[in-house]
């Protein structure tokens, strides 16, 4: 059965022990964020826990933090197993499920609009030491093509500028970026609305790199097995999810813009400030007692890692036209964006280059830096497999290309402020660290087969 809401889904991971509840008062200046730094740090990849924060200072109204930042978390919400995730994640969104609209909502309990709007009222943190002012990290932005009416959900982050007005950052390649680009071509502000606290199938559907005019709640209801319940905001033409604990709709006027940054991004690196448009806030809704769902970014490991890095996993998987293709992984170390690692059945040599060439053709392959490329039998996941493939079957002369000016992800801290301010693009490496097959390397080092298999059927003997 699909999560109705947010709340379900903590229930959920109570049952599970997935959930640390910290009861003592805790101030959303910096203590929020090195609290979550710390458990990040604690927990690891693995065994790190979603947080609770029961008594943030100034407030009642509780913040849960990290609710996927684990695997194991991730497939709770979509209710399968790590080994099946990308084939029902493939499997599910073969066929979208449109959402349902309704006239009620728990997300209209307390609606305030107009001067009774004021985010300084909702327990947004200021996370990191720099940061330019509180953000929140984990919204699902809601708008819609002003020419095709088509619409679309995503997620920017989100800075706190004054009581009614946010900031946003858009690339050039985002979604919503087409959206607000072609309203303000006709003079027009474009309408957006900012949902918190889902399910969290509507979070992973949000993130996902589907192709420009996906409906990414047609794809959240074919991932949950249920139609998105949503209902009409009370100021802009834009509907959103029902069950949401928080939803602020507004604006993107024309030709308006504010200095946003910097924030602690998920590369572990400041995005930096700069000139940027801005959300003006008509209306906030919510439920009486609502949640505050948000996420750390900063230095990996963390949330943005798995939400990202699964989605981006299985569409390359899907958009990736070459057969032999094993197993894909997006790396904890480049943010679940940055670096993908790909396990390849190899036919003949050179193919390593063309599956790397494949996958940044792909929508998922968009903000890619660097495709490794190994061969079947080595695990992507574990990084010192591929360690092992890219030190001892790599020739830099002949498996490293590196290709020029292509499309990038805008928080790559390694492009220049030009290069950020222009189209964002750089140069990306293609690492083909599968083995030679014309000249083959040196056998390799392994016990005998049979006695192997042996040992492993009789593990516990050993005490393993």
């Amino acid at each position: 059965m699909p999560y109705q809401d947010l709340r379900a889904f903590l229930m959920r991971l109570e049952k599970e022990g997935e959930v640390h509840r910290i009861e003592p008062e805790v101030d959303l200046k910096y203590e929020v964020g090195a609290v979550c730094r710390l458990a990040l740090d604690r927990g690891g990849v693995e065994k790190n826990k979603a947080l609770y924060f029961s008594r943030p200072k100034g407030h009642s109204h509780p913040i849960v933090v990290n609710l996927l930042a684990t695997l194991k978390r991730f497939c709770l919400a979509l209710e399968c197993d790590a080994e099946n995730v990308h084939r029902e994640w493939l499997r599910r969104t073969q066929k979208p499920i449109e959402p349902r609209i309704v006239k009620d909502a728990p997300c209209k309990e307390v609606v305030n609009v107009g001067r009774d709007v004021n985010l300084f009222k909702l327990p947004i943190p200021l996370w990191n030491e720099r940061d330019g002012g509180p953000y929140i990290t984990f919204p699902c932005h809601i708008s819609k093509d002003p020419e095709t009416g088509a619409r679309n959900a995503g997620m920017y982050r989100a800075m706190v500028h004054d009581e009614r007005t946010l900031g946003i950052l858009a690339a050039p390649y985002r979604h919503i970026r087409h959206h607000f680009d072609k309203a303000h071509a006709q003079g027009k502000p474009l309408p957006v609305a900012i949902a918190v606290g889902l399910d969290p199938v509507i979070y992973a559907a949000a993130i996902a790199p589907f192709p420009f005019g996906t409906d990414e709640f047609a794809m959240a209801g074919a991932l949950r097995g249920a139609p998105v319940e949503m209902v009409a905001c009370e100021t802009i033409p834009v509907e959103v999810p029902a069950a949401a604990e928080v939803v602020i709709e507004g604006e993107i006027p024309p030709g308006v813009t504010r200095d946003e940054g910097p924030f602690g991004e998920f590369t572990g690196y400041y995005g930096d400030r700069g000139p940027r448009p801005v959300i003006q806030i008509k209306a906030i809704t919510h439920r009486k007692d609502f949640i505050f769902q948000e996420s750390y970014e900063g230095l990996p490991h963390h949330e943005t890692c798995i939400v990202s890095g699964v989605s981006n996993e299985a569409e390359v998987i899907r958009q990736c036209p070459l057969p032999g293709i094993k197993s894909v992984h997006f790396t904890s170390g480049g943010g679940g964006y940055l670096h993908a690692v790909v396990s390849v059945k190899k036919a003949y040599d050179g193919y390593g280059k063309m599956v790397g060439l494949s996958v940044l053709g792909t929508t998922a392959g968009r903000t890619v830096k660097i495709v490794t490329v190994v061969d079947d039998d080595i695990d992507p996941h574990d990084l010192g497999q591929v360690d092992w493939a890219v030190t001892t079957r790599v020739r830099a002369d002949r498996d490293v290309e590196i290709i020029k000016d292509l499309s990038a992800n805008v928080l790559d801290p390694t492009m220049t402020s030009a290069e950020k301010r222009s189209a964002s693009r750089t140069d990306k490496i293609v690492i083909d660290a599968t083995k030679p097959m014309l000249e083959p390397l040196q056998p390799e080092c392994r016990p005998n087969p049979g006695v192997m298999r042996e040992v492993l059927e009789n593990r516990a003997k050993y005490g393993f």
